[in-house]
């Protein structure tokens, strides 16, 4: 019995783990439409992402932007933002974090503040 414990702990631990990888929804969290371009809306968001999480990148190809805040195992925060017809349109993903939500409502406030 003593020699189970170990092992079952080890258990738990790597469901706990897998969970939080399997956690990255496919559809996102928010959705938005926005009149201006997708530069223009880049512009915007990356340098207030970056000033929260000093980590974020930012990706560019054919006019489709994409901004990722990396956690600990995986992208816990997407911005992508593509050019719609006629609005710009900008997902955001966002994986639920397994301890606080520190900074994500600013993140989701900047988003919105760049609209």
């Amino acid at each position: 019995m003593r020699r189970l414990f170990p092992y079952s702990l080890l258990g738990c631990a790597m469901a706990v783990v897998l969970t939080g990888c399997n956690s990255t929804p496919n559809n996102p969290s928010f959705n938005f439409d926005t009149a201006k371009t997708p530069s223009d809306y880049a512009k915007c968001i990356y340098p207030k992402w970056q000033q929260l999480k000093p980590g974020t990148t930012m990706t560019e190809s054919k006019g489709h932007y994409k901004l990722l805040v990396s956690g600990k195992i995986a992208s816990d925060e997407i911005l992508e933002v593509y050019k719609g017809n006629p609005n710009t349109r900008v997902f955001l993903y966002q994986r639920a974090p397994l301890s606080s939500a520190f900074g994500r409502n600013a993140l989701e406030k900047a988003v919105r503040e760049c609209l």
